[in-house]
């Protein structure tokens, strides 16, 4: 894919919440499991299969609070090539999602799953930067990029 640089605001891309810096390591279970959390948002990445042998596909699950009575959620699927070029720790080709590149700037994409300019990532897609957005915003630290190592085993 051919990288290109969002338009930026002062904390990163503009389609990136400002909330995506409070997310962290929250929680990893069986080494299987891990949960990223932050006041607004959280978000759950488990292997769905119960093949130990199977581990091409991983389920990302995410909720955004955003009052009392307002919250939206989704899942999506992604191979475990997606999700490490997701976080930082790989790289993917993918002739469908150059388009969100070219319009919304990124080092890497894949449509219906996330956007990244270095470490700054979105789940499911890029956002407008304020509340209201259906997605999460991460910013990628070591500790988030081990986690996810620790439960792909990479």
């Amino acid at each position: 894919m051919k990288k290109s640089k969002p338009e930026m605001h002062m904390i990163g891309p503009t389609w990136f919440h400002h909330h995506g810096h409070k997310m962290h390591v929250s929680q990893i279970l069986s080494g299987r499991v891990l949960y990223l959390r932050a006041s607004a948002a959280s978000l759950k990445i488990r292997h769905p299969s119960e093949d130990e042998n199977d581990w091409n596909r991983w389920l990302i699950e995410w909720e955004v609070i955003f009052s009392r009575s307002e919250k939206v959620n989704g899942a999506i699927q992604v191979s475990q090539e997606e999700l490490l070029a997701a976080f930082g720790l790989g790289n993917i080709e993918s002739e469908y999602s150059q388009w969100l590149l070219d319009r919304f700037g990124g080092d890497v994409a894949a449509q219906g799953r996330f956007i990244r300019y270095q470490e700054f990532l979105n789940i499911p897609c890029p956002g407008t930067g304020h509340d209201g957005d259906p997605n999460v915003s991460i910013l990628l630290d070591d500790e988030i990029k081990e986690a996810i190592r620790a439960i792909t085993k990479t």
